[in-house]
């Protein structure tokens, strides 16, 4: 009598597991069931793995799994270790696992997609013509018509200054979620060009896989009108136009504008252009008290027989830093020289580094290039307002001019400057700089930071703007 009761409780036990897996038990069989979900939506999938056992201690001559949904499913793929495919109608798959040895195991994979919300009941029953015991268990999971909407967006902003092969450049990535609804594990997939190299991926604790050219990004939940941005480093190694590309998506959603489900932007890399510039040192290293760096002024000059548009100076065989370089080609930092510059003009450069301590250099170490102009135009908010206030502004002795602002500390700040109040014509003066301190000081000394020094100007007027 106590033998009934507990199997009783045992099969009470069976029929109300749910997604954890079920797993039944029979003289002669181990069967198990495991699903890939307990709750979703109508129109989505869901995968039933069922393994079974032969426990009988012979070879049977067949074997037969079935599968009873409570409602009609659509079937749409199945997959087994032995045996043949499935035979399905509208709510039932039967495997036929043919000859099933003694101690093997079959493994059985179904995938279907209800048609109907409630809570749907599998009956999975393993049977065998060779004895009459027989191993069955029931697996619940809840279907509803809730119906997920966001309309998930991607954006790629590409450089703003030409690049030139093997120069280090950035692009950057968005993606948003205009809603109504939350989306969750939204998938963005970067597509890299052939003949460029991955340097980096900020934010640098965004995980991500690579599949062949592929980054794929888990970008976890985006709330509605929430976003994420990464920004991605590379080199090109080869001139030509080159092509990035995006795409979103997330499982179990219904995006409602799928046209903004992919971006892509053109990059054409180039080579320096014609010219020829020679750019040697026409100063000693000096040591700048009022900003702690080592100065050098170089006279850069085109001796070639036309003009260039703009120049770049790449300084090779450093063991001090370039405080002012704007970028980097083939692991060398360079400054730019953003103005015309004719035939047989010369025009005097300040080359900053860092630690303050003099260091062997000679002029084989500065090569010049003709380059496209750069484009300093600043952000269209910079050009008619600022968000941080000038606390001073003071000319020093040598006719360089001094701006101080309140900083927060390691957060970077660009300048912007112009020749009319209305700044309606300003440019940024590069690189962007990070702040020690909780005041920041700056210093306009003319090229390559600012086109010309201070002292050539008639009048000057500056912002400073946080970066994000």
């Amino acid at each position: 009598m106590k033998f009934f009761s507990n199997l009783q409780m045992a099969l009470l036990m069976m029929v109300v597991l749910i997604f954890t897996g079920a797993r039944a038990r029979a003289q002669g069989f181990s069967l198990s069931v495991g699903v890939s979900t307990n709750s979703f939506a109508v129109s989505n999938s869901v995968v039933y793995t069922i393994n079974v056992t032969n426990l009988t201690g012979f070879l049977l001559t067949d074997a037969v799994v079935t599968n009873l949904f409570s409602t009609s499913v659509q079937f749409l793929t199945a997959s087994e270790s032995q045996g043949s495919p499935p035979t399905t109608n509208s709510n039932t798959a039967v495997f036929d696992l043919a000859a099933f040895a003694a101690g093997g195991i079959v493994q059985l994979s179904l995938t279907v997609e209800p048609t109907t919300a409630g809570f749907i009941t599998n009956t999975v029953t393993v049977a065998t013509p060779d004895q009459t015991n027989t191993a069955s268990t029931n697996v619940v999971i809840e279907t509803t018509n809730i119906i997920t909407q966001a309309d998930l967006g991607v954006a790629i902003a590409g450089p703003a200054q030409a690049v030139i092969t093997n120069d280090v450049t950035s692009y950057g990535v968005s993606v948003t979620n205009l809603g109504p609804s939350t989306a969750a594990n939204v998938m963005l997939t970067n597509t890299l060009p052939p003949g460029v190299i991955l340097i980096g991926v900020l934010p640098t604790n965004q995980a991500y896989s690579v599949a062949n050219s592929n980054l794929i990004f888990n970008l976890g939940t985006l709330t509605n009108g929430g976003s994420s941005n990464l920004q991605f480093t590379v080199q090109p190694t080869n001139a030509g136009p080159l092509i990035f590309s995006a795409s979103v998506g997330a499982a179990g959603i219904l995006d409602t504008n799928t046209t903004n489900n992919s971006a892509s932007t053109n990059i054409t890399v180039i080579s320096y252009l014609p010219g020829t510039l020679v750019a040697v040192t026409n100063s000693a290293q000096i040591v700048n008290h009022q900003n702690g760096l080592i100065e050098q002024s170089i006279l850069l000059s085109n001796v070639g027989t036309s003009s260039v548009a703009a120049a770049r100076i790449v300084v090779t065989g450093l063991t001090n830093r370039l405080f002012n370089a704007v970028g980097t080609n083939s692991g060398n930092p360079f400054v730019i020289y953003g103005a015309t510059l004719a035939t047989n003009q010369s025009v005097t450069l300040l080359l900053q580094y860092f630690p303050r301590n003099p260091f062997p250099f000679t002029n084989g170490q500065l090569n010049a290039f003709a380059v496209p102009v750069p484009n300093w135009t600043p952000p269209t908010a910079t050009s008619t307002s600022t968000n941080l206030n000038i606390t001073r502004l003071v000319m020093l002795t040598n006719g360089d001019m001094l701006i101080e602002w309140p900083a927060i500390t390691n957060r970077s700040y660009t300048v912007v400057y112009s020749d009319n109040v209305l700044f309606s014509n300003a440019m940024i003066a590069p690189p962007a700089i990070v702040a020690p301190a909780n005041e920041m000081q700056w210093i306009d000394y003319g090229p390559p930071t600012t086109v010309s020094a201070p002292t050539n100007a008639s009048v000057r007027f500056y912002r400073v703007f946080l970066n994000p």
